[in-house]
Formats: C-alpha cells, sequence, structure tokens
C-alpha cells in the first residue's frame, strides 16, 4: 500500500474514559482540520467513544466488541467455579495476543506517514513494523515519580522512535538526558477545546473536583478533606465528578462520614455538563497522589475557579504557581490542605484573585496557540497539509 506522506496514525489501546484517550481525541480532532487522521484502538469498549471525535477522524476498531474480560475473569475466581475460571483465562489470554497481534498487522498495512503510539504498550511494536519511510512518535502520558526501573522501560522502548513526546515540559526536559541522541525529546501542551467567555461568578457554595474514581487520583483523600472543611463550613458541598472502580467504596465513605446529603456524586459527565457544573462552583480542589499534567485543572482555571492541589500530584505543579495562579500544598499535608480551602472560602478577594490569575495564565493553553506547535511539527516531519 502506497503511504500518504500527510497522513497522521494514532495508536490505541481504547477510546474509553480516561485522561491519555481524551487527549488523543483532542490531538486527533486538532490535526484533522489540516490533515487525514485515523486512530487503530485494539478494544472496542462501547458504541462509540468516550469523548467526541470529529467526523474528519476515522476510527478503525482493530476487531468488533474486542474489550477486555477483567471483571469477568474477576467474577469467576470469586465464585471458585473451576470450569468458569479456566474458560475466562483462555479468553483472557486470546483477548491479549489479539491486541497485539491485530495492532502490528494494521500497522503493517497502513498508509500513514506519522504514526502517533500512545502507549508503552505500542512503542516497541510501532518502530518495528512501521512502513518504510514512516515517522514514528511516541506519547507519554504518566509521570515517572522517580521509578528508575520504570524510566528504564520507558526509555528502552522509544530507542528506535524519531520522536519521544512527554506530556508536561518537566518530563521533556527530564527524558532527554536519557534517550538516545538520535530520538528528538519534543514537548506539546495538552490545549483547551474552548476558553469560555462567561466564567464562574465564585458565588456558589461548591467545592468541585473531577476524575476517574481510581485510588491514584486520591477520591478518598478529598472527602477526608472535606470533613475538615466542612466543621467549620457546614453550608459548602463537595461535588465529585466521574466514576470507576471505586465508586461504590467512595458512596460508602460519604454515607459513613454523616455528610453524604453534602457529597454530591455526578458520574460521568459531557464537557459541556461539567462547565455548567464548575459555573455554579467556587473552588476546584486535586488530591491526586501522581498526576503528569492536569488537564482539568487548565479547564477550572479557564472557568474562573481558583485551584487548590497537592504537589504529589507532579503535573499540577507545572500548572500553578503557588499563591499566584492557584494553590499548592507540599507533602500531603491535609490540615495544610483544609487550611488553604478555608482561606478560599472565608476570604472572597483571595477567592476572586486567585482564580482571575488563573484564568489568565491558560492563554498558552488555548488551541490556537497549540495548533501551531502541531503543525510546525508534522510539517518538520515531511507532512504537508490538505
Amino acid at each position: 500500500m502506497k503511504m500518504k506522506k500527510n497522513k497522521i496514525v494514532f495508536l490505541v489501546l481504547h477510546l474509553g474514559c480516561g485522561g491519555a484517550e481524551r487527549a488523543v481525541i483532542s490531538e486527533a480532532n486538532l490535526l484533522s482540520a489540516h490533515y487525514p487522521v485515523e486512530i487503530l484502538s485494539a478494544y472496542q469498549m462501547g458504541p462509540v467513544p468516550a469523548f467526541p471525535v470529529d467526523a474528519k477522524v476515522k476510527v478503525t476498531y482493530l476487531q468488533e466488541n474486542l474489550r477486555p474480560n477483567k471483571e469477568e475473569l474477576r467474577k469467576s475466581i470469586a465464585s471458585k467455579n473451576p470450569i468458569s475460571i479456566v474458560r475466562e483465562i483462555c479468553r483472557s489470554l486470546r483477548i491479549l495476543y489479539l491486541r497485539t497481534h491485530l495492532m502490528k498487522k494494521a500497522v503493517r498495512n497502513s498508509d500513514g506517514h506519522i504514526f502517533i503510539s500512545s502507549r508503552y504498550l505500542y512503542h516497541r511494536l510501532l518502530t518495528k513494523h512501521a512502513p518504510k519511510g514512516a515517522v514514528c512518535i511516541a506519547q507519554e502520558h504518566n509521570h515517572h515519580n522517580n521509578d528508575e526501573r520504570y524510566i528504564r522501560k520507558q526509555v528502552k522502548a522509544v530507542a528506535k522512535m524519531d520522536y519521544f513526546m512527554p506530556v508536561s515540559a518537566e518530563l521533556a526536559a527530564f527524558y532527554k538526558t536519557r534517550v538516545r541522541p538520535s530520538v528528538s525529546c519534543v514537548y506539546i501542551p495538552h490545549h483547551l477545546e474552548v476558553i469560555p467567555e462567561t466564567v464562574s461568578p465564585l458565588t456558589g457554595k461548591g467545592i468541585i473536583s473531577v476524575g476517574r474514581f481510581s485510588p491514584e487520583k486520591g477520591m478518598d483523600e478529598l472527602i477526608r478533606v472535606y470533613q475538615g472543611i466542612a466543621k467549620d463550613h457546614p453550608d459548602w458541598a463537595l461535588h465529585l465528578v466521574g466514576d470507576g472502580e471505586q465508586r461504590a467504596l467512595l458512596e460508602q465513605q460519604a454515607a459513613e462520614t454523616g455528610l453524604g446529603d453534602q457529597i454530591h456524586f455526578h458520574g460521568f459527565c459531557t464537557q459541556e455538563q461539567i462547565r455548567n457544573l464548575m459555573q455554579e462552583m467556587s473552588i476546584y480542589v486535586m488530591t491526586s497522589h501522581t498526576e503528569a499534567f492536569g488537564l482539568v485543572l487548565i479547564e477550572a482555571q479557564a472557568m474562573g475557579l481558583p485551584c487548590v492541589a497537592y504537589d504529589s500530584a507532579r503535573g499540577a505543579g507545572e500548572i500553578l504557581r503557588s499563591e499566584e495562579n492557584g494553590i499548592l500544598i507540599a507533602a500531603r499535608n491535609r490540615g495544610k490542605m483544609v487550611e488553604a480551602i478555608g482561606k478560599m472560602i472565608e476570604d472572597e478577594d483571595h477567592r476572586r484573585q486567585i482564580g482571575q490569575n488563573g484564568r489568565a495564565s491558560v492563554l498558552v493553553y488555548s488551541k490556537e496557540n497549540v495548533e501551531k506547535k502541531w503543525v510546525a511539527l508534522i510539517q518538520s516531519c515531511g507532512g504537508t497539509a490538505v
């Protein structure tokens, strides 16, 4: 198959609900205004992607309805039924084989010119099977958190790439000293789909956080923080947006605090729904243990919300300058977090100033600014706009 010099192909595991998946879809949508774009997805998690995909972007599922059977395997083990366990293990092995085998085949047969692997899983596969003359780009959506073993694995996986694209400027600078000289380490930030004209008036008595309900996001810690807030400010409510494996545990935890009526679970929401909710809120809080970037922080800032985060979420430190355009709490100090949020609640001028500074700082993440960086990179790879 003849390679199209301007076609961009993304390799993804799935297009379900997740920060990496959302980032890939946003990038594909942005690039589709200039180039033919295709997303190769190993798994089909649902009838449609979790986030809106531009009509110009072609989405190809490698096999219809292929998806992990993790939940089924867990249930079969819990049932202690040997036949069910063996069946699900065999099914799992087949799924794992197909997610690699089918991607190899799709890459070899693709007419793409620029390939972007969004997962460590596919980095080495891409450089081994990409068409001759293709440009290979590896993305990294996670922070290494000083895990040397993880760092070495990542460096090895991208050894034959043309470009390595970590998710933050900090990570790009770090990996630049670790990857081979033949690998160009570049950074292009995530972007805001829109910078809304209307911001929150910061008069609502609501605290909001958005994210996947999984251990690394620390939503359980946020509920504990809120308990400290509610002692002095019982008229302020906590709003949690998202879904995931910990939802039932978090709902139980909220009920056990005795503050269940003040802790609201909104489930998965569209971006428009999230913006509408943020319009009614006055403070955004992030208690993640780890966060490579923190796209939702800049979305909250764009809505004028002052943001408070633990600095263990390293990506938050790339976005927030403490006491200027946000508040960073060191060493996951819960008392300091409660104190910072309490000050936001009690000092309206402080709340508004941090919110205004945050909104002014997000212009660097505008779609127009990030689009220029992407187009410049694609042009340097020999891509030509259509």
